[in-house]
């Protein structure tokens, strides 16, 4: 059985200019459970208190679904896999 954390061992990625996952600033901001921050397994959401801003960094997404399964507050406005040839790969040799 393999770690989530040891994943990034058996992965790749082949990041697109153009991120697949867009937030509303302004549900994030309301938001007071922020879920998407404590489920990503790759650890892409940030929330900062003193900016009152909610940072998702696309680049080491695993594309899951967990943060729009979570997200109470339906805080995208695009949630969608990378284009073709984008996104992460996985191999597990």
């Amino acid at each position: 059985m393999i770690n989530v954390d040891d994943l990034f061992d058996y992965t790749s990625f082949n990041i697109d200019r153009e991120p697949h996952i867009v937030l509303d600033a302004a549900r994030c901001g309301v938001c007071t459970a922020r879920p998407c921050t404590t489920t990503c397994p790759a650890r892409c959401y940030t929330w900062s208190e003193k900016d009152r801003k909610m940072t998702f960094v696309f680049a080491g997404c695993l594309e899951c679904g967990t943060c729009y399964v979570v997200c109470e507050k339906r805080a995208f406005t695009r949630w969608r896999y990378p284009r073709g040839g984008f996104g992460v790969s996985y191999r597990m040799t």
